[in-house]
């Protein structure tokens, strides 16, 4: 039928897992639980230790406002995205539907799967300088006595290897922990928070601020920037049809944990809040600096554990796409993709670069594409509304002005620094 819709593809779908089951054969893959774990765990991340920083900059409103936001619109594209996954245009023309790079071929041709592969990289190569930045800076906040490079270095150099050994198997198991650091951190900054900072008067502080929004916007999309591997994850669920309950469930908890957090560590920091509010944590009476160091350390053993797996990704992407895999080519392309993340690791606000990072790279990914993809693939298509497709150029249009309002403001505080406190740099 050339008017079926996504529903009813699933609903096929179902009907030929039924046909496995009666035959004995189960298909494997994750519950709808296990599923949402991988999403948290996939979105959780150094995002989180920016977002306090926003509500510093946006207001106490505007800070809610856009993490619930960006929270549904995440969950939102993610369905557009299965939506152009079992499209009848696809189905029909029997294109694959495995990735992200699959369905934006399926859309926009060989330009459309070049653009995401750029976005795609740029985001992982971009979490790798994230990660480098926050790394050598925190090491540096526990012993100054080893220069923020030097940190920096020898994270680089691990990482190298470890992607050139090609044995991950460790920092795989190592990394499933991440989300149970990123927790305690978390909790921790804001028992730090309550514990050595009094509650400043909300009225004294304004609930939506025009002036700096653009400073952190970038930094909640970082946040939330799942898109670029939500295929594989779709892909591995038992049950493709609960990806929409999934996903929405999932960004929503996040959400309101995270407003939650952001606020309440914001409203004790005040203007001592730091773009990298781990780096607030330093002795106090009431903390001791073994205590505050904890957390720290917690966070840079998960970081290094990641880390040469989102290199690893990068650099394969590079090497499928060149037809490279082993010999001289293969450590010249991964010392290019590591030494990138290092260059930019040099802007030494951890701000900044999470802005521009998310500005740029998880805004397009995730708010500008999706609803283009989805107008390109599904727009003409019966079941479609037209509501529905003037929402998606609504959101395209807002995604893309957002996009480049913050990676405007980002590349010029590149050289232009925003104040924060002495002791957050």
């Amino acid at each position: 039928r050339k008017d079926r819709t996504v529903t009813e593809t699933m609903a096929a779908m179902k009907s030929y897992e039924a046909i496995e089951v009666e035959k004995g054969i189960v298909k494997k893959g994750n519950t709808a639980w296990q599923t949402a774990v991988i999403l948290a765990k996939t979105i959780s991340g150094t995002g989180n230790f920016a977002l306090p920083f926003a509500f510093l900059n946006m207001g106490l409103l505007g800070g809610t406002l856009t993490i619930i936001g960006a929270a549904l619109l995440t969950a939102w594209t993610l369905r557009l995205m299965q939506d152009v996954k079992y499209s009848r245009h696809i189905a029909e023309n029997g294109l694959r539907n495995d990735t992200y790079v699959d369905i934006a071929f399926a859309g926009f041709g060989s330009l459309g799967a070049g653009f995401v592969y750029f976005i795609t990289l740029f985001c992982l190569e971009g979490v790798c300088s994230v990660y480098l930045n926050f790394i050598s800076q925190t090491a540096h906040s526990i012993y100054p006595g080893i220069a923020q490079d030097w940190y920096l270095l020898i994270t680089l150099v691990f990482a190298v290897g470890m992607t050139l050994v090609n044995d991950m198997k460790f920092l795989k198991y190592a990394s499933g922990l991440g989300i149970i650091a990123v927790s305690f951190t978390v909790i921790f900054i804001m028992y730090y928070a309550v514990a050595n900072y009094e509650l400043i008067e909300i009225s004294n502080f304004p609930l939506f601020r025009f002036d700096t929004y653009f400073r952190t916007f970038g930094s909640i999309a970082f946040f939330f920037c799942v898109n670029v591997n939500a295929m594989p994850i779709e892909r591995e669920m038992k049950n493709v049809s609960e990806w929409p309950s999934v996903t929405l469930s999932t960004t929503s908890i996040l959400a309101l944990v995270n407003v939650i957090y952001g606020a309440l560590v914001f409203l004790h920091l005040d203007q001592d809040t730091c773009g990298n509010v781990v780096m607030n944590l330093v002795p106090t009476k009431n903390t001791p600096a073994w205590l505050v160091d904890v957390p720290k350390v917690t966070m840079i053993i998960e970081l290094i554990c990641t880390y040469p797996l989102i290199l690893y990704a990068a650099v394969d992407i590079v090497q499928r796409s060149l037809g490279v895999r082993q010999g001289t080519w293969s450590y010249v392309t991964t010392g290019i993709m590591a030494t990138l993340p290092a260059v930019f690791a040099q802007v030494k606000s951890f701000a900044i670069l999470v802005n521009l990072v998310g500005g740029f790279g998880a805004a397009i990914s995730a708010y500008c594409f999706p609803p283009l993809l989805f107008l390109k693939v599904c727009g003409n298509d019966a079941k479609t509304t037209m509501t529905k497709n003037i929402l998606c150029v609504v959101v395209a249009t807002i995604g893309l002005a957002m996009s480049i309002m913050t990676t405007v403001y980002a590349v010029y505080a590149m050289w232009s620094p925003f104040p924060e406190p002495e002791f957050c740099r």
